[in-house]
């Protein structure tokens, strides 16, 4: 199994994006070199690999009938000399839906890092004292106050689903108690 959250990102071969066809790797400069994307190169089925000295990653287009991202990650794991404990990321294989490091679907780790950005902002703005995941439920039940108070409550089914899916990608992409 690829996947570990133990291992220490800073050390680690993480698989941070991947979908079927494609495959970016990072990692250190120990692991994620020019001698690690041509081992890669060269794996039947490999169409392109990319190395980034800046970003210390490696972008891998392949075709997935041949191989599998799973046998390219412990294929570089293999060459950089790491074992499992060192490989993060991939825990199961891609089936066309793009998923970060982390496992969750990148689309739901790009709306939490856009809307982090701006709760952010918010906590900055109001010196801590609340952030967006307060204030957009109120902003929501004051608008919808607005709308009773001017005699236009009627079933609004965009604003219902608004809130819905609120709560579910809160519910669904919070990080668990501890």
């Amino acid at each position: 199994m690829l996947h570990h959250r133990s291992a220490d990102r800073r050390s680690a071969l993480r698989v941070v994006h991947a979908t079927s066809g494609r495959l970016r790797m990072r990692g250190p400069a120990r692991v994620v070199n020019e001698q690690l994307a041509d081992s890669v190169r060269n794996l039947a089925g490999v169409k392109a690999c990319r190395y980034s000295p800046q970003a210390r990653s490696l972008l891998v287009l392949f075709e997935p009938p041949t191989i599998t991202a799973r046998s390219i990650v412990e294929a570089a794991a293999r060459h950089a000399g790491i074992d499992d404990g060192e490989v993060v990321g991939l825990a199961h294989e891609p089936d066309g839906r793009a998923f970060d490091g982390n496992g969750h679907s990148a689309f739901a780790a790009g709306m939490a890092e856009a809307f982090g950005a701006v709760d952010q902002q918010v906590r900055r703005a109001t010196r801590g004292m609340t952030g967006l995941g307060a204030l957009l439920p109120i902003a929501l039940t004051l608008w919808a106050m607005r709308e009773i108070a001017l005699g236009r409550a009627a079933p609004l089914a965009w604003s219902s689903a608004l809130w819905y899916a609120h709560g579910l990608f809160r519910d669904y992409n919070s990080p668990p108690a501890s």
